[in-house]
């Protein structure tokens, strides 16, 4: 029984690597490593992208991931935690949950609760209206959530309390706390470790089906990775190598053909422009994220994805976001 643990352990390790820290100690964004790229697990394929279903594969089938460090082990492979941003892909995946009985998965979609990086802007207000995104799909704005959006938003109708999603639950129920240059609080005034700003698919866990919910960020959850156009493209960039084409086979493959739903526009076709978050012009570097006053030590910090072209990784003390994000610019804010 010891040795079953210590190899679950020591699976745990393999998958989830540490975060690398900045110099003011905060933890980054991973950058594509091109060793992992190249050996990336692939369940299924559709379109141009790989999809990675950790529940599927062997070593990570118990194994669970708050959502930066969700994130970040995506992107060590070229992926990011998935998007339903395109025609049919989140009834494609409903369909998966059902069949594999998965309680709940991550994806990129964020809400923008972050303190001096342009949340507080008026088009964004409120922000649990129109402040949500795709954090792994070039920032792509999600419908206002105050209305429906048909084929486009999945946000269930009841929840903790038995209101609409998003509702922030925990982040009202925990409240507001007074902290020391506002470090880990919201743009509302409410603890950032508790905000609800991280969407996850819950499986009918209210009676309500395979539908969206906000949670907070530290929720523990199994997750999907899809190839991501731009990390592929900066692994290019820097390495010279392209990792397109080389995923390999993962365990417990799916039958694609036996899906209903598949996306009616494939994940590498280009997709009309849609409104993103403007960067405001530079102010004071970034306040530190999820300040869990408990001491939890994978609480996730913010994320963005780059944005244009891929860049060369500027010095340190470049820009006001290059400690927290490394070489990836933020066009969302």
């Amino acid at each position: 029984m010891r040795g079953l643990t210590l190899l679950a352990l020591f699976g745990v390790c393999l998958g989830q690597k540490p975060a690398r820290i900045g110099p003011d100690g905060k933890p980054l964004l991973n950058r594509p490593d091109l060793a992992e790229c190249m050996k990336r697990k692939s369940h299924m394929k559709v379109g141009n992208h790989n999809y990675f279903l950790s529940w599927r594969e062997p070593w990570h089938k118990f194994e669970d991931w708050d959502w930066f460090n969700g994130r970040n082990f995506c992107r060590d492979r070229c992926m990011d935690l998935v998007s339903f941003n395109t025609p049919g892909e989140f009834e494609m995946f409903s369909e998966i949950m059902k069949r594999d009985n998965v309680t709940s998965i991550y994806t990129s979609g964020r809400k923008c609760n972050f303190q001096n990086k342009g949340c507080d802007a008026p088009h964004l207000s409120p922000i649990n209206v129109n402040g949500w995104f795709w954090a792994g799909a070039n920032n792509d704005r999600i419908a206002p959530t105050d209305r429906p959006a048909p084929g486009k938003s999945f946000w269930s109708r009841t929840g903790e309390k038995g209101e609409p999603q998003p509702d922030n639950y925990e982040g009202i129920k925990e409240g507001p706390i007074n902290a020391e240059n506002n470090i880990g609080i919201t743009i509302e005034g409410l603890q950032e470790f508790h905000d609800e700003a991280c969407l996850s698919v819950l499986n009918n866990k209210y009676n309500d089906g395979v539908v969206w919910h906000d949670v907070a960020c530290h929720f523990r959850s199994v997750i999907v990775c899809e190839d991501s156009d731009q990390l592929i493209k900066l692994i290019a960039s820097q390495e010279g190598v392209d990792v397109t084409s080389e995923a390999e086979e993962g365990t417990n493959q799916i039958d694609v053909d036996s899906l209903p739903n598949l996306p009616l526009t494939a994940p590498e076709a280009p997709r009309p422009v849609r409104q993103q978050f403007v960067q405001p012009p530079a102010q004071s570097a970034p306040q530190a994220q999820f300040q869990n006053p408990g001491g939890f030590g994978g609480a996730p910090r913010p994320g963005g994805r780059p944005g244009g072209r891929p860049v060369r990784p500027p010095p340190p003390s470049s820009g006001p976001f290059a400690n927290l994000f490394g070489n990836f610019r933020l066009p969302f804010f």
